[in-house]
C-alpha cells in the first residue's frame, strides 16, 4: 500500500539519487565529487536491496501486493520501453526533480512551464503522454488539457495535483483527462501509473 515502509523509504532514496544526480552537472572540488559519488552509490545499492529482499520467497507470501504499484522498479535506467513525454509544471524545482526521475527511465522528456507552452509543445512534437499539473499561470491545466484533448482523443493526459479528493473532479471529467494523481506522489506509484496508461492501449 501507499504508506508502506519499504515505499517511503525508496521514495526518500529516490528523491536523493534524483537530485544528487543534477549535483553532478555542478562545479565540485575533489573532495566533494567523491562525497557525492559515495552518496549516490550507497542510495543505489540501499534500493536494490530493499527490491532485493521484497523479491525473497520470505517476503513473496506478505508482500507481492504490499502495494498498488508493483516492487520491482529502481530508479536506475530500469526503462526498458521508451517514451515521450510531455510535462507541465510551473514550479522549478518540482519540475526539474520530475523530469530527472522520468529521464533515468531512459524516457525522453519536453518540460513546459505553463499549459500554452504545453499547447505549443504538443502541436509541434508526437508524444505518448502528457503530465499536467494543474494551478499554473496564465492557461491553466485543466484548459490546456481541453484543448489537448481536442487535438488527440487518445493520449493519456495525466493531472498531477494537490488539489483535495473530490475537488475538480467536474472539471477533470469535462477536460478529458485520463487519470489524476495527488500530491504528494510516491515515485514508484507515478512510474507505474505512466506505464499503465502508455502501454495498456493501442498506441505506440
Amino acid at each position: 500500500m501507499a504508506g508502506s515502509p519499504f515505499h517511503d523509504i525508496r521514495s526518500a532514496l529516490n528523491g536523493v539519487i534524483c537530485m544528487g544526480s543534477l549535483l553532478k552537472d555542478t562545479e565540485l572540488d575533489q573532495e566533494q565529487k567523491e562525497l557525492l559519488e559515495y552518496m549516490l552509490l550507497s542510495a543505489e545499492k540501499s534500493v536494490t536491496l530493499i527490491n532485493d529482499f521484497q523479491k525473497s520467497p520470505s517476503d513473496a507470501g506478505a508482500g507481492s501486493q504490499g502495494s498498488s504499484c508493483g516492487d520491482s522498479l529502481t530508479l536506475t535506467d530500469s526503462g526498458q520501453d521508451e517514451l515521450s513525454i510531455l510535462l507541465a509544471e510551473d514550479d522549478d524545482i518540482g519540475r526539474l526533480y520530475l523530469t530527472t526521475l522520468l529521464k533515468r527511465q531512459n524516457w525522453r522528456v519536453d518540460e513546459a512551464c505553463d499549459g500554452l507552452e504545453a499547447l505549443e509543445l504538443f502541436k509541434k512534437n508526437s508524444y505518448q503522454i502528457v503530465l499536467m499539473d494543474v494551478s499554473m499561470p496564465g492557461v491553466d491545466g485543466i484548459q490546456a488539457s481541453r484543448r489537448i484533448r481536442a487535438l488527440d482523443e487518445d493520449i493519456p493526459i495525466l493531472v498531477i495535483t494537490a488539489h483535495g479528493e473530490g475537488e475538480l473532479e467536474e472539471d477533470f471529467q469535462s477536460a478529458g483527462i485520463s487519470d489524476v494523481l495527488r500530491k504528494p506522489i510516491y515515485d514508484e506509484f507515478l512510474l507505474n501509473k505512466i506505464r499503465s496508461l502508455c502501454f495498456s492501449s493501442d498506441r505506440t
